[in-house]
């Protein structure tokens, strides 16, 4: 939540989960995250919800405890609720995302709007803890969705755990494939190497625009911004279930209209769809302030 300006282990997967009660886990997770920035603010929801190694962007990926720590309490009120929520096959990771507010007192209108989204991980006591968090800002929305989307996963293969490689080995290749990604956009365009590796129901956020949803929407945006935009993964994770991931890193875009740069940073949640598959469900760029 970018407002506020500061504010796996083992080898294989278990049984298959209860999709619907991992889902209202999270979900409770997040409402109750949400609840105690409004009740005790940012700072210390912060740090009780966020992974030991979270990462928040400062605007680079910094820890999050260790930055946190550093701070004065923010002023005002930060809100927010999960419109889109999903979880791995293996119940110990996820991701949401959703509208937040920030009001300068409780009870007083909103005076900034966005999206956050969120990477969550299951701890070693079973609890959900943030392991990465970022967002967005808009203009104030027409309308605040009042349900909870839970997306139908691609069908699962006990494979992908086997193959999963217990957690590094999985996250190198997903790497690779968020860097062949780039170099995709680099050689044919980054509304060309979406068609490949973008879910059908893709979710970009951008700053200044309401989220936009689905392959369709986000031709506009690539026929606006035609430049050229590559990236380079820095980090990221892939569930004990191999059908879940993420990667962060920074990207690279040049206007073809004067040559001017702009970098920014990343974040992406990933779905497997097959053996050698992955798809992006969730693509969030923010751009770097100049110099």
């Amino acid at each position: 939540m970018i407002l506020v300006g500061w504010l796996l282990t083992g080898t294989s997967c278990a049984s298959p989960i209860d999709r619907e009660s991992a889902l209202e886990s999270l979900i409770a997770a997040e409402r109750s995250f949400a609840r105690t920035a409004e009740r005790a603010g940012v700072r210390e929801a912060f740090i009780a919800y966020l992974a030991d190694d979270g990462v928040l962007f400062r605007p680079r990926p910094v820890n999050a405890q260790a930055y946190l720590r550093d701070q004065a309490p923010t002023p005002g009120t930060l809100s927010w609720q999960p419109a889109l929520v999903d979880v791995a096959h293996s119940d110990d990771l996820g991701f949401s995302t959703g509208p937040w507010e920030y009001r300068r007192e409780p009870g007083a209108e909103p005076v900034a709007y966005g999206q956050f989204f969120s990477i969550w991980k299951r701890q070693t006591d079973g609890s959900w803890r943030v392991a990465l968090d970022h967002g967005t800002s808009n203009p104030r929305p027409d309308s605040i969705p009042d349900e909870v989307k839970t997306p139908t996963p691609p069908p699962y293969s006990d494979e992908w755990a086997a193959s999963a490689g217990g957690g590094a080995a999985a996250r190198d290749r997903l790497l690779e494939i968020d860097r062949t990604f780039s170099a995709t956009s680099a050689a044919r365009g980054f509304f060309h190497a979406l068609t490949s590796y973008a879910s059908a129901d893709i979710r970009a956020l951008r700053n200044g625009r309401p989220p936009l949803a689905g392959v369709d929407e986000l031709r506009e945006l690539a026929v606006e911004r035609n430049g050229r935009l590559t990236w380079t993964p820095q980090d990221g994770g892939v569930s004990l279930s191999g059908d879940v991931g993420y990667t962060y890193g920074e990207y690279r875009y040049i206007s073809p209209a004067d040559g001017s740069e702009e970098t920014g940073v990343y974040v992406r949640a990933w779905r497997r769809v097959s053996d050698e598959s992955w798809r992006v469900v969730v693509d969030l760029m923010t751009p770097l302030a100049a110099g």
